[in-house]
């Protein structure tokens, strides 16, 4: 599924926007699969939430410039200062809530 998911993020770059390389794909993916099975309490991802690792793996890549800046500042000094969006996975909460329910379903247990 990696591999797959690794394409679809492939797919998604723009014309000419500088492809990273296979392992910092990989990388990027694992952390944002690692972050949603905390989340979402679960040891196995289902793979209805392939959408959410591709989108919030190109947010994040895109954060590794300055796309992910929401402010600049600048001083006499020469220094710099940026801010950057954080939470990443924040603006599926829907979503992540919806995986969660189906995924820990409660009802009656017979023992």
């Amino acid at each position: 599924m990696d591999a797959a998911l690794s394409e679809r993020v492939k797919t998604r770059l723009l014309e000419g926007e500088a492809v990273p390389d296979d392992a910092v794909i990989a990388e990027v993916i694992a952390t944002i699969q690692d972050r949603l099975k905390i989340r979402l309490d679960t040891v196995e991802l289902p793979e209805t939430a392939g959408s959410i690792v591709v989108d919030a793996a190109m947010k994040a890549l895109r954060l590794r410039g300055y796309e992910g800046s929401t402010s600049e500042s600048s001083s006499d000094g020469g220094s710099i200062s940026n801010s950057f969006v954080s939470g990443i996975l924040e603006e599926y909460e829907p979503e992540l809530a919806s995986l969660h329910r189906s995924l820990h379903k409660r009802g009656i247990q017979f023992i």
